[in-house]
């Protein structure tokens, strides 16, 4: 039986960023944060990535409140280019008629298969409604997924996740990602941590990838190059290169570099610690393409799941 060959890209350092466009006032959300400055932070941020002409490679992932609430601000940045996803936690949310939220402490990992379709699908639909777009995209809001997620949102026509943060173990908060595989690859419908035959496509976001104790016994976290962190850029490169080295050791298919921020400040603002340190991840990614002789290629994460399909890749 033939077999066809994966092939490997060593041209390209792709590059992707999304903002995690999360409810106020619900778990995750800045103590601050109200629904101007929620509006003040997608602006800042496309500002910033429009100046460089990089706008089309940050995906605003909202949480289907906050597309409800802010649908004219996110049709507006997808028709300027910006990707879309939706975005979900199931703790507090309230469906668009419902008479009362869902449970506020269980996370969507702690919910069965046939809970977690049902959620899942009003979610989708309730998304949906709100910007008359299609949702393609899912992100996994603090990493809430078990062995069912990926095949479902196969399932209910999702094309390419964040789902996975290969390291972070927390069982009481649903995080369990242990031994993970670190970089994109298509989903497994049998584990939540291996490559597998699913076409849906899961992408990591870029962190450390040796993991650390947290401050529970038995927890363990990585850290990520979010602004929120304040890195500096040697920081910012440290952690990167360790990605693309470890990709390049592997052999993966693809070189890519996948960073975050939230929709809980004003990334307007150009005094504060967290606009410099956006700064650094940008001024990064050209030095870090230079170093390997590689193109830095802004792309959406519907483009990198093209790229490897081309490739073949797992």
């Amino acid at each position: 039986m033939h077999y066809p060959t994966m092939q490997t890209n060593r041209e390209q350092l792709f590059f992707t960023y999304a903002m995690d466009c999360q409810t106020p006032r619900k778990p995750g959300g800045g103590p601050e944060q109200t629904w101007e400055v929620a509006e003040q932070a997608a602006r800042g941020i496309a500002g910033l990535f429009a100046e460089r002409g990089m706008l089309h490679c940050l995906g605003f992932c909202s949480e289907p409140e906050v597309a409800r609430q802010q649908s004219d601000l996110f049709r507006e940045m997808a028709a300027a280019g910006a990707w879309s996803a939706l975005h979900f936690q199931v703790r507090g949310y309230r469906p668009l008629g419902a008479a009362e939220d869902y449970d506020w402490t269980r996370p969507l990992s702690h919910y069965s298969c046939d809970e977690q379709r049902a959620v899942l699908r009003i979610a989708k639909d309730d998304w949906e409604q709100a910007l008359g777009l299609r949702a393609e995209t899912y992100g996994a809001c603090c990493c809430m997924a078990n062995d069912a997620t990926f095949p479902l949102l196969e399932e209910l026509g999702f094309e390419q996740c964040y789902c996975s943060m290969p390291g972070r173990h927390n069982p009481a908060a649903g995080q369990e990602w242990w031994g993970a595989f670190p970089h994109s690859h298509h989903g497994s419908s049998k584990s939540r941590l291996i490559p597998g035959e699913l076409a849906l496509y899961e992408c990591p976001i870029t962190r450390t990838l040796t993991p650390e104790p947290g401050p529970e016994p038995g927890t363990w976290f990585v850290r990520d190059f979010r602004p929120e962190a304040e890195m500096p850029l040697e920081r910012v490169l440290e952690i990167a290169e360790s990605n693309l080295q470890d990709m390049l050791l592997r052999g993966h298919p693809l070189l890519y570099i996948y960073a975050l921020t939230h929709n809980t400040w004003d990334v307007g603002n150009r005094a504060t610690g967290r606009r410099r340190a956006l700064e650094a991840v940008l001024e990064a990614m050209p030095i870090l393409a230079g170093r390997h002789g590689l193109t830095l290629t802004p792309v959406s994460l519907q483009e990198l799941h093209a790229e490897a399909d081309r490739l073949n890749a797992y």
